[in-house]
C-alpha cells in the first residue's frame, strides 16, 4: 500500500512538473518565431499592405474600446483596483494606437508619423499593466469609485497622443534610437509584471493568462525592435501581440461573464480541485458532527457521575427490552438496589465520599453483570438492573450475588475502608399487565419490604416451581 502510495505521489509530482514545462513552451513560442524569422528573412523582404493593415489596426482599437468597458463593469462589481488599471491600460492603448492604423497612408510622406504610435501605445500599456499586477488584492470601496479618475486618464492619453504626433515630425532627432528605447523600456515592465506575479506567488486561472500575454506583449516589443517597417519580422511582432491580446480579452470576457473578478475565475482543474477539498471539508465537518451528535445522545442518556444510564434512558430501554420480550415471548426481569444507611456516609464522610462510593459501586456491579445487562441509576443513590432473557430464578441468584459481592469488599476513603451494603427488589415482567411505572413500582415495593425486612436481603414476589408468580 505505502508503495503504491509513493508511485502515485511521483506520477502526480511528474505530472504537476510536466504541466508547468507546457507553460514555460507556450509562453516562450513565440521566440523561436522570433529567431526562425529573423535567421531565414531580410529587411528587404517587405510586405507592404497599407489597407490591411488599416484595417487590422481598426478592429483592435474596437476590441480594446470593448475590453475597456467590460473590464471597467467588473471594477465597477467587484471593486478590484487591478481592474482598474487594467481599464486605463486598454484605454490608453485604444487612444494612442488609433492613429497607428488611420495614419498608415501617411507613411509615405513621413514614416514616423504612423510608426511612432506602436510603441507609445504599447508602453502606456505595459506601465498600466504592471502598476495593475502590483495593486494585485487591493480593493475599492463600491460607494468609493468615481468616473473622475477614469475622465482624467482619457485626457492624459490623448495628450500623449499628440505628443507622439508632434514628436513624429521631429526629424532632427535620432527617432528610431526613441522607438527602440521605447520598445526596450516596454519589455521591461512586462516582464517586470510577470517577475511580480512569480514572486508574490499569484496563482490562478486568470493569472496565468495574464502572465503569458504579458511575456507574448514582451517578446511582441523584441519583435518590433529587431524588424523594420513592412518586413516579415514587423508583422511576426503583430501576430505575437495580437495573440497575447486575443488570450488576456479571453480572460476578461470569462470574469466579465462569470464572477467579474481578477482573483476568482477559476479553471476546470482549479474548480475539480476545489470541489475535491470542500467535500473533504464536508466530509470532515460530518464525521465531527456525528461525534459531536453521538457525544450529545451520550451526556442526554448517561448519568454525569455514574457513566451508567441516567433514568430517562433506563425507561426507554426497559421499554424497548418489553416490548421484544412481548414479541418473543421470552423471560424479562428488574431489580431495585438501594444502600443501606447512605445517609450517615454522606453525614460522617461528606459527598463527596458518598460520590466515590456510588462510582465504586457501578465497578463491582459491572463485576457480576452480564454484557447484555442495563444498570441505570434512577434516584440519588437508587439503581434499577434490567436482566433481559432472564427467569425469576435466575434474576434472584444474580441479586443474591450482587449482595454478597457488595458486602464481601470494602471501599476505600481516605485512609479508611467502608463496608457497605445493599437491599433489593426483584420483579418479573407481566405481559398485559405492566407498563413501565407499573413495573418499576412493583420492584420498588419490594427493595421496601427488604429495608423493612432489616436491610441486606434482597425480596422477590413469590413464585411458582416454573418461575412464575
Amino acid at each position: 500500500m505505502e508503495r503504491e502510495q509513493i508511485k502515485n505521489e511521483a506520477v502526480r509530482l511528474f505530472a504537476v512538473w510536466y504541466s508547468r514545462l507546457i507553460i514555460v513552451f507556450l509562453a516562450f513560442l513565440p521566440l523561436s518565431l522570433i529567431l526562425y524569422i529573423d535567421y531565414e528573412t531580410s529587411s528587404k523582404d517587405a510586405f507592404v499592405a497599407h489597407n490591411f493593415h488599416v484595417v487590422a489596426i481598426a478592429f483592435a482599437t474596437l476590441f480594446s474600446a470593448f475590453l475597456s468597458y467590460i473590464t471597467w463593469r467588473c471594477y465597477v462589481a467587484t471593486g478590484e483596483v487591478l481592474l482598474r488599471w487594467l481599464v486605463y491600460g486598454f484605454l490608453g492603448f485604444t487612444i494612442i494606437y488609433a492613429p497607428h492604423g488611420f495614419l498608415t497612408h501617411h507613411g509615405a510622406e513621413n514614416l514616423w508619423v504612423f510608426v511612432l504610435f506602436g510603441p507609445a501605445s504599447r508602453l502606456v500599456l505595459a506601465f498600466c499593466f504592471l502598476i495593475a499586477m502590483l495593486k494585485y488584492g487591493e480593493m475599492t470601496e463600491p460607494g468609493a469609485i468615481r468616473n473622475k479618475g477614469f475622465i482624467i486618464a482619457i485626457i492624459i492619453f490623448l495628450i500623449i497622443a499628440l505628443l507622439v504626433y508632434q514628436a513624429a515630425h521631429l526629424t532632427q532627432f535620432d527617432l528610431n534610437w526613441w522607438r527602440l528605447l521605447t520598445e526596450y523600456l516596454s519589455i521591461s515592465l512586462f516582464l517586470g509584471a510577470v517577475l511580480w506575479m512569480l514572486v508574490q506567488n499569484i496563482r490562478g486561472y486568470m493569472p496565468l493568462q495574464y502572465g503569458i500575454a504579458m511575456i507574448w506583449f514582451a517578446l511582441s516589443c523584441l519583435s518590433f525592435s529587431i524588424g523594420t517597417v513592412w518586413d516579415h519580422q514587423w508583422w511576426l511582432a503583430h501576430i505575437i501581440f495580437a495573440s497575447g491580446f486575443l488570450l488576456l480579452s479571453f480572460g476578461v470576457v470569462q470574469a466579465f461573464l462569470t464572477t467579474g473578478s481578477f482573483k476568482t475565475i477559476y479553471s476546470q482543474t482549479e474548480l475539480f480541485q476545489q470541489i475535491i477539498r470542500e467535500k473533504k471539508k464536508s466530509e470532515r465537518a460530518l464525521i465531527e458532527l456525528k461525534a459531536v451528535n453521538q457525544k450529545l445522545e451520550e451526556l442526554a442518556a448517561t448519568d454525569s457521575l455514574t457513566r451508567v444510564a441516567n433514568r430517562r434512558e433506563f425507561m426507554k430501554r426497559s421499554e424497548e427490552e418489553m416490548s421484544r420480550s412481548s414479541r418473543n415471548s421470552t423471560d424479562l426481569c428488574l431489580m431495585v438496589i438501594d444502600f443501606d444507611h447512605f445517609k450517615e456516609i454522606n453525614d460522617q464522610y461528606g459527598h463527596q465520599a458518598g460520590d466515590k462510593v456510588l462510582k465504586d459501586f457501578v465497578k463491582l456491579a459491572k463485576e457480576v453483570m452480564r454484557p447484555s445487562d442495563l444498570l441505570g441509576r434512577i434516584g440519588g443513590e437508587e439503581f434499577a438492573l434490567l436482566l433481559p432473557e432472564t427467569n425469576i430464578r435466575s434474576a434472584v441468584k444474580v441479586a443474591e450475588r450482587l449482595r454478597q459481592h457488595i458486602e464481601e469488599e470494602s471501599i476505600v476513603i481516605g485512609s479508611k475502608r467502608i463496608k457497605l451494603t445493599i437491599s433489593i427488589g426483584v420483579a418479573e415482567y407481566q405481559p398485559k399487565v405492566d407498563t413501565v411505572k407499573k413495573w418499576l413500582h412493583r420492584a420498588d415495593e419490594f427493595l421496601y419490604q427488604a429495608k423493612d425486612k432489616g436491610r441486606n436481603r434482597v425480596v422477590v414476589e413469590a413464585f411458582d416451581a416454573d418461575g412464575r408468580e
